[in-house]
């Protein structure tokens, strides 16, 4: 399984990367329709990377909610791993909400919608074992955000 999620964070960054390097092309033609020449390449280039920046710092200091590591797909991933392995039959859906600490912790998880005894005690092990998230984010500073996840039994 270590594997999948390495070779999943390649694909995800290699995804990253080729974007980058098309808004880099993309100013560099624009640039040179304009008229610049080659000796404005660095600073269209500085240009780009600044955006970049700019963009990432923008996302930083904005109010973020708490995010499983590696985010959704991985938490799909997770809680189908978990599915797969658990020996509890029966379907519907179980929402847990809880909260994520300024650390990454889940605590005061609480079912909010029951699917009967056996699938949310099912369901709530499940979230209450999960890795650290990603803590919310206020004023660009961590801090304690609310969560929730809906667990599906007996569907693909």
């Amino acid at each position: 399984m270590r594997l999948n999620q390495l070779l999943m964070m390649l694909v995800l960054s290699t995804m990253a990367l080729t974007a980058n390097a098309q808004d880099v092309t993309d100013k560099l033609k624009a640039a040179q329709m304009s008229g610049f020449g080659s000796k404005n390449k660095e600073a269209i280039l500085q240009g780009a990377k600044t955006d970049s920046i700019a963009k990432a710092d923008a996302k930083v200091e904005g109010d973020t909610d708490p995010e499983f590591p590696g985010g959704d797909l991985f938490l799909q991933a997770y809680l189908k791993k978990k599915l797969l392995h658990s020996d509890v039959s029966g379907k519907g859906d179980v929402t847990i909400s809880f909260k994520v600490d300024k650390k990454g912790n889940i605590y005061g998880a609480e079912i909010t919608k029951s699917a009967g005894s056996t699938l949310d005690t099912a369901a709530f092990n499940i979230v209450t074992g999960m890795p650290r998230w990603r803590p919310g984010l206020t004023n660009g500073q961590p801090a304690d955000k609310p969560a929730s996840v809906t667990i599906s039994f007996g569907k693909e």
